[in-house]
């Protein structure tokens, strides 16, 4: 990875793709192993499917949180100190979903006063488990919405455009950059994500609203992911 390349592309663009970071079939085992925890808890009808607390029962994703690619490129985003704000949330789009709503994520629009900072205030990666298609529900975004330093206001841009590419490689953006779910225009195609947001150590991650890491699983993390979750861990 180009550091210098892949952080101006961010700055400006708003998003980066890197490819290949994983072995595909980790990516698939992966994959596997959260739609077979997601179809115990889920209605077969529900087409659009989010598993918030991934890090307590899938620990193969502990390594893709503690990637060198990632935090490296958190760290040119937020700065030196930041943290994992959610626990890995798992994205399932089935053949048939409807997009989603255009947004910008939180903690862009909870908490923070007008005018809202220059500096980014997250920054997420969207590993994909699977391939990532214009048709099977890849996440889309509004390149350059970021500057606006605002949620967008129209239901569609002409902009908006799908993040493709293969199972195991990974969408970054920052959190000023309007995105959503794709619609999944497929009859056989799923899409799986593994969604992950780092704030910078300034904003404080609220303990309400937002699934923690069990403390028994915590332990078992390495001392660099137990660094990003001390805020994110159960008492």
């Amino acid at each position: 990875m180009d550091l210098e390349d892949a952080s101006l592309r961010l700055d400006e663009e708003g998003y980066y793709i890197l490819e290949n970071l994983i072995d595909p079939h980790e990516a698939e085992r992966l994959d596997s192993a959260a739609r077979s925890l997601m179809e115990l808890e889920s209605d077969p009808n529900q087409r659009y499917l989010s598993m918030e607390d991934s890090l307590n029962t899938i620990p193969g994703l502990a390594p893709l949180c503690t990637h060198p690619a990632i935090l490296e490129l958190a760290e040119s985003v937020l700065g030196e100190t930041f943290i994992l704000a959610n626990t890995v949330a798992m994205k399932w789009c089935r053949p048939g979903a409807a997009a989603g709503g255009l947004h910008a994520d939180w903690p862009l629009n909870a908490g923070i006063p007008q005018p809202w900072p220059v500096l980014p205030t997250g920054f997420q990666a969207f590993w994909m488990l699977t391939d990532f298609t214009a048709d099977n529900g890849a996440t889309t975004i509004v390149p350059f919405s970021h500057h606006s330093r605002r949620p967008p206001t129209q239901s569609e841009y002409p902009q908006e455009m799908p993040l493709v590419g293969k199972k195991g490689s990974v969408a970054v953006f920052v959190n000023g950059t309007w995105h959503r779910s794709g619609a999944n225009t497929t009859k056989d195609q799923h899409r799986m994500a593994a969604n992950m947001l780092y704030i910078p150590g300034f904003l404080n991650r609220p303990r309400t609203g937002w699934p923690l890491v069990k403390r028994e699983v915590y332990n078992q993390f390495s001392p660099r992911l137990q660094e990003l979750l001390e805020r994110s861990v159960e008492w």
